[in-house]
């Protein structure tokens, strides 16, 4: 026997092995589960190949997530997976176009080209990455869930006819949305099709990413044994017969694959060195992580509550309540004395009214005789289904029972931690009434459900989970917003043998500081906590609140039933009947059917579960009117539906009868206020205006469907908008870019449209490919916040519809007469509403864009559950909003329209009694996570709540929500805001230290200027671990990353014994938008105040035309000085970049690079020639020792400035693809600056500022001059020379976005343009998580790379998690580089 080939595949969730001989053939194959032991499982897996096969000749070679970590305990060769599965279909299947591949954690896309030698090449692929789900591993908790084997799973699957909508983009949304299903009566079978249909549908929107999938298709990975999967694939990618390949070997095509590349090339292949390598890291010691302290087993419970002694004599008034939550139900049963009589607690497996059956059936035996029901309440999410199904008396939000339970154990209690198996509750009581609750929203993670799923993960019962967790001596620190992150930093110490006891430990720390930031935010906690729900039974967690929180955490007795037992009381006090409702004991014998159909009287298409009971009425459930609901609530007078009165006015100003050109306009974003502006200029123009249909549940499917990359909510909506009306056939779509609107009050400026919404006209070409439609799109640019600039606007969509602007001008007129009409007419209904409220009525205000907060089918139609609930729902542009005069200082320092319009309606609503808000907002809207931070300020003590609506939300949970807010409200009131004082602008003389916060080596010159000029200037430390902590412990977690990392330098900088705050002053640039950068001072400022530094200034020029003469008063040649260090530190950044991966003498280049930093700095200070000592800089690169200069392939880098500039941000990306065999090139720090000056040119010409415009042309002159003189240093050196002016860079990107568009993303787009001029390999668009210019420049270098021989693109986003997938895409995406450059080579050849 010749040699044999291991290949070795162990990812997060599995492993497998493979054993090939000379010819290919497999001699051993095994996969299994590693249940959170990777390094024991492959151990295994080795010995009992070694067994099965014997003595041999062996190499090996391993593969996946963990077999890195392995591969450098034995000492053998790694292969990225990627490289390894496109290996295996090779092999097997050459036909093949696509790859997908799906394990127990990790999902793989790969499209492969052939190549002239018929061999395959990567074109492109796709990872899963932060909040992506979809993988094995959660079909198998749901499986466990249901009840039901994976093969059963698979096979029930089959048997759906109505496939229910599930969200895919997150395991905790997909989740949510089956609960709700669950607990609506749909049968299993049908929401097992659809958690199937939804892994498929977020490969599809999460992965892909609007890339074709093009067949022949290779699905393999262990899902692919999944029946229901196979089917979604065929069904949603419209495959036909033969197009769907699944081999042989599905779940094992990673390992064949890294065998082959032993087998193939054998000088390559690593023998195997046996297992002892891996027996001794067993047996020894474990990697140094971070730590929490121990754990302390927690304090006693409080005696009360106790369950029945022995029966009264007598009848028993006896009330019934019903908790049926996300996971489990709970049934308990009181007397008049809130003595316990019996309870049960069960998990509901899916089946809510069988649970309900089976423990009514249990309860009743317990039950003497006399006891008689006298009332029944329900509670939690599945509360109408059941009170429906029981027949109820009272029915009520969870939030409201737990409390009432709460204040009848303890009348002191005033904080209440709640967390059950899907929700988690923060209740703050004073004297037993509710004055404050949060729930978690998307992506909150820490409830029961998680930790079971973690506890098979880790192979422990549930049971044994907290004490293990009280064992640990060492709790490893874990990630702690998302379950997905904890998830893969629990992969991550996985894969690297860390003990159970410490991974359990450290998740229940990670619970708590999740459920600390997330849903406790910043609010207050008491002094007498009590934790509620399920998890309060893990002793694990409830040690770590105590440690965390640093007092007793109260865990009453039956927590477990806290529910139940709270709306049981309420029954009891809010009774007014003589007689229950109560069906009886008797319906565990009740038979019951349920089936589903699709109601078609609308375009929601709403999929109505009927639930047929013996002897009774049908129920139906799953409508959003009143079709088929069950009808709960009777209204005590006609309240008008004031959402539906505004929608049909501003659909008004269509004219049907209108002959002519037909054009199409989405119903969606602006257009949703501006729509009688632009339906009266076309009609004016002889079009007739169609608009799209309803925001439905088909058309948001289509649009997230289509997206290309991840944004809000409403973008993914507008998209569907656009396919709508492309779908009825509309020839000719307007969608332009809406720049700025008016502000609407005297005293407000003009405001920018949000970054989404401007770029969507130029975003969605990357996802809807018009011209294959023979679709024309006007898209002109329109500055509405600024009349001269759009008057010239109005000139361009003249000429784009080849109309004289005579006409278009009258035609405009009217349209503002229009529009002004439309608002009018919303304040007269609006102050109708308001004169007619009575006293101590209160009514609720709709705060949001008109296209989240006021679109019927965004925003689950809220106004309707509030109309149900008896309450008059009053949308934000009803108010007199312009009459307002206090805070305008404040709100005008918003740059955004709709964020001023929104703090203007927080001022309004703290000023009337009768008003409150609910404040709608998306998960990712970039600017609501400021705006959140100063609506509460503006607000005052007055309570609002904050709906956070995407497309996985559910009507339950919202509904719970604007229940317990209106229990919570109290009487009618004005709010109260503590009184600003004003404070001096600071000026940088006003002889302080000077904080300049470390972005990247430019920061040390600037300072450095700041030091010529004459002020103590220090740069602060770079970012570390501590500064995250801190940034994150102080911020939402909705912020982008670099206002999180600069936020926790600052409160570093202030827990140093040095600081001196009657010293200190912090610099931090401000700007005019639309990106976030501009609030950070103000985020920044309001932390400083909370911590009591509200004497400690904020620097903060703005990056506008005044920036020069800001800054100009720290000294006449500060801006020179500052500019010249910029570009020589740049300068000097090239010769770094361009010679360390050549060098011969490690760390030789970086100790020449830092000696000249120092030498630029101390120049600076001096104000001596900079060019002098770039020139000797340049002789001792030149003489650094290096081999090979220019053989690697260029990267080059774009993205978010700061991101992409700091190392401890982007977790050194740059050392990364180097050690992978790539030469890097970055952007410029001069780059933006040029930029700046370029939109400040612009802005300045606009508005008639001559003289700032002139000194900026005299800047730019001098500062260009100054950037080609540095770089004349270098030429011949660095090949990265000559920089291309901003102006350049714009007129590039202008076929992919217009110049108007302003920010970074076109930046990204230009500089990309330049990389492939000067011939670099593949392009990194390193961004923060839910950044908004990255995830923009990330869709339109979709169509760029398209353009552009496909050259290998990826975008990295960043958040401060550790993400396991990171360096696995960087190494598939180096070797894609490389197959690129050698078809370059080869086709220049």
């Amino acid at each position: 026997m010749g040699n044999l080939h291991i290949g070795l595949d162990v990812g997060s969730g599995g492993a497998k092995i493979v054993v090939l001989d000379d010819q290919a053939q497999i001699l051993f194959e095994d996969y299994r589960r590693t249940h959170g032991q990777p390094i024991q499982t492959a151990n295994a897996m080795l010995k009992e190949m070694e067994e099965a096969i014997g003595e041999a000749n062996f190499t090996i070679t391993c593969t996946g997530t963990a077999g890195k970590f392995l591969a450098r305990l034995l000492g053998v060769n790694f292969i990225n997976e990627v490289i390894c599965h496109t290996k295996g279909v090779e092999f097997f299947h050459p036909e093949a176009r696509t790859i997908i591949d799906i394990g127990g954690e990790d999902s793989k896309l790969i499209f492969v080209g052939h190549g002239q030698d018929g061999r395959f090449y990567i074109e492109d692929f796709a990872l899963n990455t932060m909040c992506a789900a979809g993988t094995g591993a959660f079909l198998d908790q749901q499986a466990a869930r249901l009840g039901y084997s994976i093969e059963e799973f698979s096979r029930l699957a089959l048997k759906a006819k109505t496939i229910p909508r599930i969200a895919g983009r997150c395991t905790v949304f997909a989740k949510s949305d089956m609960i709700h299903l669950q607990q609506a009566a749909v049968p299993d079978y049908e929401i097992i099709a659809g958690l199937c249909f939804a892994i498929v549908r977020n490969l599809k929107s999460n992965i892909a990413k609007g890339r074709r999938i093009r067949p022949p298709l290779v699905f393999q990975g262990g899902v692919a044994a999944n029946y229901g999967v196979r089917r979604a694939f065929v069904e949603i990618f419209h495959l036909k017969d033969g197009e769907l390949i699944i081999p042989k070997h599905f779940a094992t095509m990673g390992a064949i694959g890294a065998a082959l590349h032993s087998l193939e090339q054998a000088s390559w292949a690593s023998p195997y060195p046996g297992r002892k390598p891996l027996m001794d890291y067993l047996s020894g010691t474990r990697e140094k992580t971070k730590r929490f302290p121990p754990l302390k087993s927690p304090q006693g419970r409080p005696r009360t509550f106790s369950s029945q002694d022995e029966a009264p004599s007598g009848p028993i008034e006896a009330y019934l309540g019903i908790d049926v939550g996300s996971v489990s139900t709970k049934v308990v049963i009181i007397d008049k004395n809130l003595r316990l009589l019996a309870k049960k607690y069960l998990y509901s497996s899916g089946r809510p009214l069988e649970a309900i059956k089976e423990a009514l059936e249990a309860i009743s035996r317990d039950l003497p005789p006399e006891v008689e029901i006298c009332g029944v309440g329900t509670t939690g999410s599945g509360r109408y289904l059941t009170g429906d199904f029981v027949g109820a008396d009272i029915i009520r939000n969870e939030i409201t029972a737990q409390a009432t339970a709460a204040a009848a154990v303890d009348p002191e209690v005033d904080t209440i931690i709640e967390i059950g198996g899907q929700d988690s509750k923060f209740i703050r009581l004073e004297r037993g009434t509710i004055v404050d609750f949060n729930m978690n929203k998307a992506c909150a993670a820490g409830t029961g459900s998680f930790l079971e799923e973690q506890a098979v993960r880790l192979g422990i019962s549930i049971e044994d989970f907290g004490r293990l967790a009280l064992k640990s001596q060492a709790p490893v620190k874990m990630g702690e917003r998302c379950t997905v992150f904890m998830q893969s930093d629990l992969v991550h110490y996985q894969q690297r043998g860390i003990p159970k006891e410490d991974l359990c430990a450290g998740l229940c720390y990670a619970i708590v500081y999740n459920y600390l930031t997330k849903v406790v935010e910043k609010r207050p906690l008491g002094r007498k906590v009590f934790y509620q729900g399920a998890t309060a039974l893990n002793p694990g967690v409830v040690a770590a609140f105590e440690a965390v929180l640093g007092q007793e955490v109260i865990v009453p007795p039956h927590n477990e039933v806290t529910g139940a037992i709270g709306v049981a009381i309420l029954a009891m006090r809010e009774r007014n009947w003589a007689k229950s409702r109560f069906r009886g004991f008797d319906l565990s014998k009740v038979s019951y059917e349920i089936s589903s159909f699709e109601c078609q009287a609308c375009p929601n298409c709403c999929e109505i579960r009927k639930v047929s009971i013996e002897g009774r009425p049908p129920l139906f459930y799953g409508g959003r009117c009143e079709k088929y609901e069950t009808k709960r609530i009777t209204k005590q007078e006609a309240i008008p539906d004031l959402v539906s009165e505004r929608e049909a006015l501003l659909l008004s100003y269509l004219d049907q009868d209108t002959e002519g050109k037909v054009i199409g306009i989405p119903r969606t974003l602006f257009f949703l206020e501006w729509l009688p502006f632009f339906a009266t200029l076309f009609q004016e123009l002889g079009y007739r205006v169609v608009v799209s249909g309803p925001t439905n549940k088909r058309l948001v499917a289509r649009g997230i469907e289509s997206m290309v990359n991840e944004t809000c909510f409403p973008i993914k909506v507008a998209h569907g908008h656009v396919i709508d009306l492309i779908e009825q056939g509309i020839k000719t779509i307007f969608l332009p870019q809406i720049s700025d609107l008016p502000s609407g009050h005297p005293r407000l400026p003009s405001g920018h449209v949000c970054p989404y919404c401007q770029s969507l006209a130029w975003t969605i070409h990357a996802a809807v490919d018009f011209n294959a439609h023979g679709v024309k799109v006007i898209q002109p640019v329109l500055h509405f916040g600024d009349k001269k600039t759009l008057a010239g606007d109005l000139r361009q969509l003249a000429k784009m519809l080849k109309l004289r602007p005579a006409r278009v001008e009258k035609a405009a007129r009217k349209a503002f007469e229009a529009q002004k009409d439309f608002w009018n007419r919303l304040k007269k209904r609006g102050q109708e509403i308001l004169n007619g409220l009575k006293d101590g009525e209160k009514a609720i205000v709709i705060v949001g864009r008109p296209y989240n907060a006021l679109d019927p089918g965004s925003n689950l139609y809220i106004h309707k559950k509030l109309l149900d609930l008896g309450v008059k729902a009053i949308p934000i542009d009803f108010l007199p909003l312009d009459e307002i005069n206090q805070d305008l200082d404040e709100i005008a320092q918003v740059y955004w329209r709709y964020g001023q319009k929104i703090l203007s309606a927080a001022v309004f609503c703290r000023e009337h009694p009768a008003l409150f808000p609910i404040f709608i907002t998306n998960f990712a809207c970039g600017p609501d996570s400021f705006i959140l931070h100063f609506f509460k300020d503006h607000l005052g003590d007055k309570p609002f709540l904050e709906l956070e609506i995407d497309e996985h939300s559910a009507d339950a949970g919202v509904l719970t929500r604007i229940e317990a807010f209106l229990d919570s409200l109290g009487e009618a009131r004005t709010g109260k805001r503590p009184e600003k004082r004003p404070r001096r602008q600071p000026r940088p003389t006003d002889g302080r230290i000077l904080y300049v916060p470390y972005m990247c080596d430019h920061s040390h010159s600037l300072a450095a200027a700041f030091r010529a000029c004459g002020l103590e200037a220090q740069v602060l430390p770079v970012s570390d671990e501590e500064a995250l902590r801190l940034g994150r412990e102080y911020t939402s977690g909705k912020e982008c990353y670099p206002a999180v990392l600069t936020t926790g330098d600052m409160i570093k900088m202030t827990r140093q014994k040095e600081f001196d705050p009657d010293r200190a002053a912090f610099f931090m640039p401000s700007g005019t938008g639309p990106c976030r950068f501009g609030q950070y001072n103000r985020l920044h400022r309001a932390i400083l105040d909370e911590l009591g530094y509200s004497s400690v200034p904020i620097y903060s020029p703005n990056q506008s035309y005044t920036l020069y003469e800001e800054m100009g008063m720290v000294g006449k040649d500060f801006t020179r000085l500052a500019w010249q260090g910029v570009v020589a530190v740049d300068v000097l950044d090239k010769m770094r970049r361009e010679i360390r991966p050549y060098e011969t003498a490690a760390g030789m280049t970086d100790q020449c690079y830092q000696h000249y930093l120092e030498r630029i700095c101390q120049a600076i200070e001096k104000r001596e020639d900079l060019v002098a000592v770039l020139m000797e800089a340049r002789e001792a690169f030149e003489h650094i020792p290096a081999s090979g200069r220019g053989k690697r392939p260029i990267v080059g880098i774009v993205g978010e400035i700061y991101t992409r500039a700091n190392d401890f941000a982007n977790e050194n990306i740059i050392r990364t693809l180097e050690a992978l065999g790539a030469e890097v090139w970055t952007p410029t720090i001069s780059e933006w600056i040029l930029y700046v000056n370029f939109t400040a040119k612009r802005r300045a010409r606009r508005h008639n500022q001559w003289r700032h415009y002139a000194k900026l042309l005299i800047e730019h002159k001098v500062q260009v001059s100054d950037e080609k003189r540095f770089e004349q240093v270098v030429e011949g050196l660095v090949r990265s020379v000559p920089e291309p002016d901003a102006a350049e860079l714009v007129e590039w990107a202008s076929a992919y976005v217009s110049p108007e568009f302003e920010g970074e993303a076109i930046l990204s787009v230009g500089k990309s343009l330049d990389y492939i001029l000067r011939g670099v390999h593949g392009i990194v668009n390193v961004i923060p998580f839910t950044c908004m210019p990255g995830a923009i420049a990330a869709a339109l270098l979709k169509r760029l790379k398209e353009e552009h021989q496909n050259i290998p693109c990826i975008t990295l986003a960043y958040d401060g998690q550790r993400e396991t997938t990171t360096i696995t895409r960087l190494e598939a995406f180096i070797y894609q580089v490389n197959q690129f450059r050698e078809r370059r080579l080869r086709a220049a050849a």
